[in-house]
């Protein structure tokens, strides 16, 4: 009995405890310090840019190119250069040497990258037979126009010795002739202007898309200067028996013959004038078919021969100062 009874009393106070516990109000876990996490800063437009190029190279980097070959008498010297860039060409005192000096430049990218596409770019120089041929190779990726892509062009200049043929094919950069002679030269540009001057050849033939020229105090038994949209001016004496063409879509056409010159005209314009300062012995025209202003006539003994024609510009026959 005794036993029991203590099993009892000792199942009575474990009731008692928990009673007590559970009567106790619970305590509240503490509450966790909130997390504050901080954004990244976004970089502006700019800096975006300037962290996916690289700095930019100051300005431009260049490199110089020389070279000299001999050519021989009556020989061609042929430049072929896509990248733009300006081409001068002289006639030299004498010899049979070409001199050759060209400058390679870069720009519009970043500093490793110019570096990389000026040593990519080259100036290829063939000597055959007496004839000397120089060509640009431009680098991958490059152009001479589009804005914010690199750029990369090169500028010629050349002295050609006496009687000396020329082929020159360019891109955008303009082109300057001065003094030089030979039989035959052959000028086809895209874009840049054209000026020749004091500068002899048996033949002339010049193309241009948009570009102008001036050829001035020439001697040459054949000329043919065509242009889509440029302007087109000749002076010169003519030649006996030459023959100069002159074409053009939009520009205007001026012609100054010098010495004592006789010729055959033919002018014609759609919708510009024509203007000469020669007295014209008129021939008679027929009534065309379309409607076109022409102009066609001889000047004292018609020994050369000038046809000249444009669309939407004028055409002047002008005596010298």
């Amino acid at each position: 009995m005794k036993t029991r009874a203590r099993n009892i009393a000792i199942v009575l106070a474990c009731v008692a405890c928990a009673s007590a516990a559970s009567a106790q109000p619970p305590q509240e876990s503490p509450t966790p310090a909130p997390t504050v996490r901080q954004q990244p800063r976004q970089p502006r437009p700019a800096q975006r840019a300037f962290q996916r190029r690289g700095a930019l190279a100051p300005g431009e980097i260049s490199e110089a190119f020389n070279h000299v070959a001999p050519l021989v008498q009556g020989g061609t010297f042929e430049l072929r250069n896509f990248t733009g860039g300006e081409v001068i060409i002289m006639g030299g005192p004498g010899g049979r040497m070409v001199h050759i000096e060209a400058t390679k430049r870069v720009r519009n990218v970043q500093e490793a990258r110019a570096r990389a596409l000026l040593n990519a770019m080259r100036i290829e120089v063939a000597e055959r037979g007496g004839n000397v041929a120089v060509r640009t190779v431009p680098p991958m990726g490059v152009t001479s126009a589009a804005p914010n892509r690199p750029v990369a062009i090169v500028d010629y200049r050349v002295v050609l010795p006496p009687n000396a043929n020329l082929v020159l094919r360019t891109g955008s950069g303009n082109v300057h002739l001065q003094n030089v002679s030979g039989d035959a030269f052959e000028i086809d540009t895209l874009s840049g202007d054209v000026v020749m001057q004091e500068s002899r050849g048996r033949m002339l033939d010049l193309h241009s898309i948009t570009g102008n020229m001036h050829l001035l105090g020439i001697a040459a038994e054949r000329a043919l200067l065509q242009s889509t949209a440029g302007n087109l001016e000749y002076a010169g004496e003519l030649q006996p028996t030459g023959l100069y063409r002159f074409q053009t879509h939009n520009g205007d056409i001026r012609v100054v013959p010098s010495g004592t010159p006789g010729f055959d005209l033919d002018a014609m314009s759609y919708q510009g004038e024509l203007i000469s300062d020669f007295v014209l012995r008129l021939l008679q025209e027929p009534q065309a078919r379309v409607q076109k202003k022409r102009l066609r006539g001889k000047v004292g003994n018609a020994g050369a021969a000038i046809t000249a024609s444009t669309f939407g510009g004028k055409i002047m026959i002008i005596k010298p100062n």
